[in-house]
């Protein structure tokens, strides 16, 4: 009697945790985080073990999907991309090292745009067009004249929305320009649709001096194709369409945080400087003399679209532990949802590399044994 009794409360246990799950299962995006906590809860790994004995990350970045849920992993220091299926299964290898057609040298950006694979080819300075099966469709030479690609997302045409940096190397008292632009999936460009000058570097003979908590543009591509773009000099951000240019703006108080010594400190303690391939053991005095700390750090780094179109910021905060335990969520239209808390041990993933595929989000990591892992997450309660 007493094990029929186990029984029975063990299946109405059980069927309270199912139940719960699935409750959460059904609930929104911004649902959860009306909430005001989330988790990032890990779903499934991708390393060495994934792939045939003789294949290997050597250094993952860029991770996409396709409309069949197909995982694209650019890899570029293996100068290929690695491709999964939904569930993890190794499906095959695009491309080589080289200079012909359907070959790379260092892939690092790459964006599934409809039936059509867009990869920016960085050490050929081109940008390619493939099928998704890796057959080459065309090539187009990015100069330095016309800028360096750090950013690529697709729109629903097939449309590529990529960010530009323009450096002028011989002004060293000119800032880096910072446009946002339209290309159709045959790489012909169609618009620039943002500009900003930024501070990021300052370019001398003897090297570039990275300036920090420099105001930077950051972006996003919602599922409905409207670009949200901020640049982090205030908390503003604007919604464009691709067509129609500017839709709207909106803001949100924030107060903002001081630049520390300790910041300071660990701004330089993260510099490595080398000349003639030699490290130096000290930050060059030129480095020192032309870093410029602002008085307080800019509004946020880091903009996100979720796979509801809901717009996620990453703010600065006083409190140096809670950094990334904490975001901003607006609905589609820039309305505030609430301020959320990560619980648990992932933080918010605050990196261009992201990329958001229904509740689930990968990123690259790199574990404790120094290989590197793409990691798919789910957000939940």
């Amino acid at each position: 009697m007493k094990n029929i009794k186990f029984l029975i409360l063990m299946s109405i246990f059980l069927s309270a945790i199912l139940t719960s799950i699935q409750a959460d299962n059904q609930k929104s995006l911004a649902e959860l985080y009306k909430g005001g906590k989330v988790r990032f809860i890990q779903e499934l790994i991708l390393d060495d073990n994934s792939m045939p004995e003789d294949v290997f990350f050597e250094s993952p970045l860029c991770i996409m999907s396709d409309a069949k849920g197909n995982i694209y992993v650019c890899d570029y220091r293996a100068n290929n991309i690695k491709i999964f299926d939904a569930s993890g299964k190794f499906i095959k290898i695009l491309g080589r090292e080289g200079q012909g057609p359907g070959e790379f040298s260092w892939p690092f950006q790459a964006i599934c745009a409809k039936e059509m694979l867009i990869v920016w080819d960085m050490r050929n300075r081109r940008l390619c067009a493939l099928t998704l099966d890796g057959e080459y469709i065309t090539a187009k030479k990015i100069t330095y004249d016309t800028g360096t690609p750090q950013k690529m997302r697709s729109l629903p045409n097939g449309d590529a929305v990529i960010e530009m940096e323009n450096t002028f190397f011989r002004e060293q008292d000119r800032p880096q320009e910072y446009t946002i632009q339209i290309f159709s999936p045959n790489l012909e460009h169609k618009k620039t649709i943002y500009s900003q000058e930024v501070w990021r570097n300052k370019y001398f003979r003897r090297g570039n001096v990275p300036q920090p908590f420099s105001p930077l543009v950051y972006w996003d591509v919602s599922p409905d194709g409207k670009i949200v773009i901020g640049f982090s000099e205030k908390y503003e951000i604007s919604l464009y369409d691709s067509e129609k240019g500017k839709l709207s703006t909106f803001t949100h108080s924030y107060e903002p945080v001081k630049v520390t010594e300790q910041d300071k400190k660990d701004h330089f303690a993260g510099i490595t400087y080398s000349r003639g391939g030699v490290t130096a053991q000290e930050i060059p005095d030129f480095i020192v003399k032309n870093t410029k700390f602002p008085k307080v750090k800019p509004a946020f780094n880091s903009i996100l679209v979720d796979s509801e179109g809901n717009i996620l910021v990453h703010a600065y905060r006083k409190n140096r532990d809670e950094m990334y335990k904490y975001f901003d969520s607006f609905d589609s239209k820039g309305n505030f949802i609430a301020n959320v808390q990560v619980i648990g041990d992932i933080s918010f993933p605050a990196s261009p590399w992201v990329s958001f595929v229904g509740k689930y989000f990968w990123q690259q990591k790199t574990g404790e044994d120094e290989l590197f892992k793409v990691i798919k997450y789910k957000t939940s309660k």
